[in-house]
């Protein structure tokens, strides 16, 4: 989840995947998920599990709490699972590693190999921007605007019976499950090699995060290689 924000854009527009398969926008489809946008957004944070892959070179899966009634709030638990870049990301990042979401930007946790690097800091600030996509509400409104938005079908989620809709927003391939409640209980993007799998479930916990001390905390544009 993380990381959605580095590949938006990347890839052909969707007018041209929209022209090439011939599909054009399902009413019912987009009814469904308004529906379900409004009422994810009413229920206010979920539990998640989320797993993150970039082709070869990395995969990681993510568990926690988020919330977003006002602004991005919570924390997740980051394992690296595979990749090229595994063993240099577990060096540096940790295995487990965390990361705290704040509605003004969201905090990675880094080793004290790292902080030798950065003048003894361990958190990174990672700034929002434009193009961020962290909440179901998010993914949702996403589709409802997608020109080729369609239903798929009707599927099996961890045991719960869901509808299957798929559309294609900013480049990206996006898939959603709603259950009978009107809940996203999973979501897919892909967008070139990066892939992305998000379930959701308890809809309406608890969600928090503290923010990391200011002297501990390193902005991204200022982490350097030295060391």
């Amino acid at each position: 989840m993380t990381y959605v924000r580095h590949v938006l854009g990347v890839t052909a527009a969707c007018a041209l995947l929209v022209a090439c398969d011939g599909r054009t926008r399902d009413p019912g489809a987009v009814d469904a998920l308004r529906t379900a946008q409004h009422k994810v957004a009413a229920a206010g944070s979920a539990r998640v599990d989320a797993t993150m892959g970039t082709g070869d070179r990395l995969a990681s899966r993510s568990a926690g709490t988020l919330s977003w009634s006002d602004g991005v709030e919570g924390t997740l638990t980051v394992r690296v699972t595979g990749g090229e870049l595994a063993s240099a990301t577990r060096k540096l990042g940790g295995d487990p590693s965390q990361t705290r979401f704040l509605p003004d930007a969201y905090y990675t946790r880094m080793t004290d190999a790292f902080a030798a690097r950065q003048g003894g800091r361990h958190w990174i600030r990672h700034p929002y921007d434009a193009g961020t996509d962290l909440t179901p509400v998010d993914s949702l409104k996403a589709l409802v605007a997608a020109e080729d938005v369609r239903r798929v079908g009707e599927e099996t989620v961890r045991g719960t019976r869901a509808s299957h809709y798929r559309g294609t927003s900013d480049g990206q391939h996006i898939d959603v499950w709603i259950d009978a409640r009107h809940l996203l209980v999973r979501r897919t993007q892909r967008a070139g090699d990066f892939t992305s799998t998000v379930h959701y479930r308890d809809y309406g916990t608890s969600a928090a995060a503290e923010r990391p001390p200011t002297h501990d905390t390193v902005d991204f544009e200022d982490v350097t290689g030295d060391g």
